[in-house]
Formats: structure tokens, C-alpha cells, sequence
């Protein structure tokens, strides 16, 4: 069966991947599965994804509306569905603005040169013309490990603007081994 995917569907499945390959997901050694997990609590992370998210509105030039903004946690999954009960989470934060179709390609050019600025490794960046027009970009923080992903929905003027953690464990939790 064939699944096209949005270009939502697409970043997200980009950010499922790197997010897997962050907690250890995608390794083959046994050693790896161990591998200390960064620590966060589940309001720092909400804060870091908060500020991230807003300054990617700032590049853009545009106006989060907060009635969108969706903070979603998940437990972390690892290579072979294991769910551990330590604490660890996933948090994907997403918010919308909106703007001009016509100004979305500039828009996301600026979130762009802002996230290199920061030193973002750039994953994607592409433009789709037609009746469905949109604007995609994925990105991610080598050091926090945080990844970014921006939509442009031109026929509709809005943004999707998307932040998503590494797998982390909160603060005083003894991390699960396997």
C-alpha cells in the first residue's frame, strides 16, 4: 500500500527518525542501547521549545497565535519497543502563525540563516509549487540535539512551526538499562 505523505507527514517522519537515532533507536551495538540519556524536566524542555519556537516567529516576521500552540509528550520507544518506566519523554511543541502565502518562501529563508546562524544543521529545505504550494525545512541542534521543522502552507497563509527533543530523562530519575 502507497502513502502519500504532506509535507507535515514528511518533516514529522524526518523528526521520528532523527529522534529514534537521538534515543539510541537506530543503533546495532548493545552498548549504545545504555547510553546515558541528557536530563530535562519536562518544563525545561517546554521553555527551551517555547523560546526555540518563538524565535523562529521572530525570524520569520511573524505572530505565534497561542490558542495553537500544542505541547504533546511521549514516552521514548527504543530500536525494539522497549518502554522504559524511568521517566524518559519525547516532546514534540507545536505552534501556527499566520501569513501571506506569497511571503512564506522569504519567511522560511530567514528561519533558515537564523538556525545556520545558531548552528542548526540543516536537514532539508524545499519548495513545492502548484495548486498545493508549500514550503518545508527541517533542521537540527547538534548540541541539544533539539530538531526544528517549519511548514508553509501557502494556499491557507499559515505556518507550522514544530520543535521536538532527544529523549530525555527528568532530573533525579536513575535512567532504565537494558
Amino acid at each position: 500500500m502507497y502513502t502519500k505523505l504532506t509535507s507535515v507527514g514528511r518533516n514529522m517522519a524526518i523528526i521520528a527518525c532523527a529522534t529514534a537515532l537521538g534515543a539510541g533507536g537506530c543503533m546495532s551495538e548493545k552498548a549504545e542501547i545504555n547510553k546515558p540519556l541528557p536530563k530535562m524536566s519536562k518544563e525545561e524542555a517546554e521553555g527551551r521549545a517555547r523560546d526555540v519556537t518563538h524565535s523562529m516567529a521572530r525570524s520569520a516576521q511573524v505572530e505565534i497565535d497561542e490558542k495553537t500552540v500544542k505541547p504533546n509528550y511521549t514516552k521514548c520507544v527504543g530500536k525494539n519497543d522497549e518502554v522504559s518506566d524511568d521517566g524518559r519523554f519525547v516532546l514534540q511543541y507545536d505552534a501556527r502563525a499566520s501569513l501571506d502565502g506569497d511571503q512564506h518562501e522569504q519567511a522560511v529563508q530567514r528561519i533558515r540563516a537564523a538556525l545556520e546562524k545558531r548552528g542548526y544543521d540543516v536537514g532539508t529545505y524545499q519548495v513545492t509549487k502548484g495548486p498545493n504550494a508549500t514550503v518545508a525545512l527541517t533542521a537540527k541542534d547538534p548540541e541539544k540535539r533539539f530538531t526544528v521543522a517549519v511548514d508553509g502552507f501557502m494556499k491557507r497563509d499559515e505556518m507550522v512551526l514544530t520543535v521536538m527533543t532527544p529523549c530525555l530523562l527528568p532530573p533525579g530519575r536513575e535512567q532504565q538499562q537494558y
